[in-house]
């Protein structure tokens, strides 16, 4: 994976840990009206955006 594209990606998934309230605002949210994601559903998001991030970076070439 090129190098430029590993920056990319992990901007947007530091913005997806800093406050994953976006991510699910983008993925989920437009499908509801008035709705809020639970505290489980941004927790296990944000854990996983951390891991992903690792991922990219330690074993992604």
């Amino acid at each position: 994976m090129p190098l430029f594209l590993k920056i990319i990606a992990s901007i947007f998934l530091l913005i997806y840990i800093i406050n994953p309230k976006i991510g699910w605002k983008i993925s989920e949210g437009w499908k509801y009206k008035n709705a809020e994601p639970s505290e489980v559903y941004l927790i296990i998001n944000r854990i996983l955006a951390i891991a992903v991030l690792i991922v990219i970076w330690l074993i992604v070439r």
